[in-house]
Parts: structure tokens; sequence; C-alpha cells
């Protein structure tokens, strides 16, 4: 079965290991507005973004999805122009963010005044799909969705049953951004629209210390984001190492899907250079290679389990497969 990358359709045989959540850029709605410094130009963001990509490179990565919805400045230039440079396989998605952080003012009133609002956007989904994104060309291969913290909001709703119909209409796979929390509504609402669960991660569970929250995803059949290592101002990684190793215990290793959420260019300065300098100080992409994977072994997890986490549940998960052996 082919995928979507930035670069043109590939085999997803040909994915190898597999980063499932990094972003290459963020920009967060209102970044514009800030005009009180100056912003990385396109020429650094390519070159940092490059240098990004040869290091996961030296640790035998070949590809990795940047799940940036529309409206947190994806720049699918910027990824085609990367993946270009380095023949790495990098994959786009379309959707868009949740109710707080994301373009809600835009889309409310969009879905508000037009009666085929929802349809609209179903159609968008569908085209940046099929057709690709703003007459570039560039196909996403998943579709991103995401709630914040409780309740799941009406907008978000809106968003989810248009990303359904657009997964079904066009078999392409969905990631899910949550704050640790709501991931199993989300899995069960996507479900009740059709999505098979096998087709569906949720994001950022490892943020959660809840076992039982992890295993009413993993028992609802989807994958589950450990994808946020490294982030130790949400969670310390020994938590969330703690976590994995429980999950595994239980049989989840072909549930688990592995990344950092890191950010490697941002437009705006949203947090403060304390923060994003402490983000950055847990090693960003090559943490789970340097540090995560290291702490899993010396917990008796074998090299072939972080194998199955890093190259084949992502395989399996863009082409369509039932996941075997299923906790």
């Amino acid at each position: 079965m082919a995928i979507n990358t930035v670069t043109g359709p590939i085999e997803t045989a040909k994915l190898g290991k597999t980063l499932m959540h990094e972003h290459l850029l963020i920009a967060f709605p209102g970044w514009e507005s800030d005009t009180g410094f100056e912003n990385m130009n396109h020429r650094d963001m390519v070159k940092v973004c490059v240098d990004k990509v040869e290091e996961l490179k030296s640790a035998g990565f070949t590809s990795l999805l940047d799940p940036c919805p529309n409206d947190l400045g994806r720049s699918v230039d910027l990824m085609g122009e990367v993946a270009a440079r380095t023949g790495f396989n990098i994959i786009c998605a379309t959707g868009l963010y949740h109710h707080h952080l994301g373009g809600m003012p835009y889309w409310s009133m969009k879905l508000a005044y037009d009666p085929d609002g929802e349809k609209i956007l179903t159609d968008l989904f569908i085209k940046e799909i099929t057709e690709g994104v703003q007459g570039t060309g560039v196909k996403a291969g998943v579709i991103k969705l995401a709630t914040a913290a409780p309740p799941f909001t009406d907008y978000e709703k809106t968003i989810f049953r248009a990303g359904a119909k657009a997964a079904l209409a066009t078999n392409t796979p969905i990631t899910t951004h949550t704050d640790a929390i709501l991931g199993d509504e989300q899995l069960d609402y996507l479900k009740s629209l059709g999505v098979p669960a096998h087709r569906i991660v949720i994001g950022h569970c490892c943020g959660s210390p809840d076992h039982d929250y992890h295993m009413r995803i993993v028992n609802g059949g989807s994958y589950i984001g450990f994808d946020r290592f490294g982030l130790e101002l949400v969670r310390p990684d020994e938590g969330r190492v703690e976590s994995l190793l429980k999950l595994l215990g239980k049989g989840a290793t072909n549930q688990v899907i592995i990344s950092h959420d890191s950010v490697w260019c941002w437009k705006g300065r949203m947090l403060p250079q304390s923060a994003i300098e402490q983000m950055d100080a847990g090693g960003m992409s090559m943490r789970f290679t340097r540090v995560i994977a290291p702490m899993l072994k010396k917990a008796g997890i074998s090299e072939a389990q972080i194998e199955t986490m890093l190259t084949e549940n992502p395989r399996r998960y863009f082409a369509n497969e039932t996941i075997p052996h299923a906790a």
C-alpha cells in the first residue's frame, strides 16, 4: 500500500524506522501580530531542519510524521524542501487544532453562517489528501484532530465528524492531539462515526499517569501515543517510562507508537525563551534513542519490542493492517 509523503507517494514497506509526532515548524494563530522581534527566515529554518533530519538519519531513522494541522503554521513548502534535500520521508497532515488554541475564531464563524460548513470542511480535508495543499501538489497522508481539557466541545466534534468522513472517503488514517485526557472519548466518538480503531492514533497519552486510562485506549483497539518523550515541562520522562513499562507488561507492544512532539522552529514567541530552552534541553527528537531506549532495555524490554514500536507499528498503521494480538 502506498502513502503520501511531501515528495510523493511511497510504499509503506519503505517507511522504515519512523517517528510519529515531530514538528518542523509551529506558529500559533496570532503570531504575526507579535512584531517585537525578528522571526527566522525560510532559509534559516531549512538549515535547522536539515541538520535535525541528518541527526535522525545517523540514528537509523528514515521517516517522520509532522502532524501540524492547517491552523498551526503548517508549511508544506518547508517540509518539501527539507525532504528533498535529505532524502528523508516526511508525511504531512490535514486537519484543525482544538477549540482553545487553533483557528477557532475563523472556523466557528464559517461553520455558524454557512449551512454547508461541515461539508466544506470535509471537502477541504479530502482535497488536501487527493489533490494537494493550495496548488503545491503536496498531499497529506494523515488527518489531524484535537481536543483540549474537558469538555469535548461542539466545535471539536464538528471537526471530528468532518475528519471521520474524510478518513472513510480517502482511506486515510487519523492521529489526534489530547491534553492527556479525553483520548478514550475521542476513540469512542470516532468509532461511532465508522472509523476503524486500527486507523487511529490517540496522541500524548504518556502525559497521564493513569494506567486505567491507557488500558481503555489499548482495549479500544487503537494505537496509543507515547509521543512526548523529552517534554519534561509536562511530565518527567521517568514517569512516562514507568507508564510505558506497565503497558508493555500487559502485552501492548503492537499498539504503542513513539515520538517526542519536538518543535524545531517557531514563528512568534508565544512561550518565553526560557521555556523553549527547557524543552530543547530534553534532547528533542534524539531523546528516545539516547536516553529512553537504554532505560527500557535496562528494565528488560527487548530490542525486538523497541523495533516493533519504531518500525512495524507505523508501517502497519499506514498500511491499514489490523493489529495482531491487540491487548
